[in-house]
């Protein structure tokens, strides 16, 4: 289902449930783009099947959900979620301790950035959890992201849904450059921290 294509049926059928249902799946349990089931929203939206509005509030709303599935097990099982297999390792250990010290000093920005950053999203949003960030602040800097992305995603499938393999391809290579200049600066965040004030 990772096309516009294999998208649009689904979306067709379940209207807001299956928007909100397949970004919570792409998000958490299959590897697919999750930006591409809110652009296929905006062009269900620009053909009269379903409001536009409410479809944004569903995407904004999944996206949310998603994350916060990810701060709630770091939050809830805290250290323990190290030893799951996916965490499992001394040297993968010691990096995701190393992330949470680093972590604390840009946790909001961290949290909104890495809505960009496939990869890196689990892991964030774990150690968010885990490092006890407060859950207003997290939903906050979430959702704020969520607000970045969402409307953009759903505006181009609403004005430009006619020609789908080019808004496809330019809806992927957005990605991957916004993904590379977000990632640029939270290695600069991550690797060379501010050092203190010399008296």
């Amino acid at each position: 289902m990772e096309s516009l294509e294999g998208t649009l049926p689904y979306l067709v059928r379940y209207s807001y449930l299956g928007v909100y249902g397949l970004i919570l799946m792409f998000s958490t349990v299959l590897p697919f783009s999750k930006t591409l089931v809110i652009v296929a929203a905006g062009i269900l939206a620009s053909q009269g099947i379903g409001s536009l509005p409410v479809y944004l509030m569903v995407s904004l709303a999944g996206l949310v959900t998603a994350d916060s599935v990810y701060y709630s097990l770091g939050y809830f099982f805290g250290e323990r979620v190290l030893g799951w297999k996916t965490f499992s390792g001394p040297r993968n250990q010691q990096r995701f301790r190393e992330a949470e010290t680093r972590f604390r000093r840009h946790d909001a920005f961290a949290v909104f950035s890495v809505r960009f950053l496939p990869f890196l999203r689990c892991p964030i949003f774990v150690v968010a959890g885990m490092s006890r960030m407060f859950p207003l602040r997290f939903l906050l800097a979430d959702f704020l992201s969520a607000c970045l992305l969402a409307p953009v995603a759903i505006s181009l499938g609403y004005f430009f849904g006619e020609n789908r393999e080019l808004l496809v391809r330019y809806v992927k290579e957005g990605e991957y450059v916004l993904g590379l200049l977000v990632c640029l600066l939270l290695v600069f965040l991550f690797l060379f921290p501010r050092r203190p004030k010399r008296d």
